[in-house]
C-alpha cells in the first residue's frame, strides 16, 4: 500500500529507512514535519536546514527561500498517522 504525499501533509521517516540507517530509536524517527513543496523527489519540509547559510549565498536564499528548509527523499517518507508498506 502506497499512499502519495500532498503538500500540507504531515510525514515522518518510514521505518524502513530508519532502520537501513541505524536510526530507529534516534531523536529523528519521532519528528514529524509538514511538506510544503516539492523539488524533483524531494519533499521541502517546515525544518530549518541547520547548514543552509553554509551552502547558499545571501542572493540565492533572497531568489528562493525554500533553500533555507530541510528536504528529504519523499521515498523515505510515510504519512503521519497512516500504515505504509514502508515501515516493514
Amino acid at each position: 500500500m502506497t499512499t502519495k504525499i500532498a503538500i500540507g501533509d504531515k510525514v515522518q521517516l518510514t521505518g524502513k529507512f530508519l532502520r537501513s540507517t541505524g536510526q530507529i530509536a534516534s531523536r529523528e524517527g519521532r519528528k514529524v514535519w509538514t511538506v510544503t513543496g516539492f523539488v524533483m523527489s524531494w519533499a521541502i519540509t517546515d525544518e530549518l536546514a541547520a547548514d543552509a547559510k553554509d551552502w547558499f549565498t545571501a542572493e540565492e536564499i533572497a531568489a528562493d527561500p525554500r533553500l533555507l528548509y530541510r528536504k528529504i527523499a519523499v521515498a523515505n517518507l510515510k504519512v503521519y498517522g497512516k500504515p505504509s508498506s514502508k515501515d516493514a
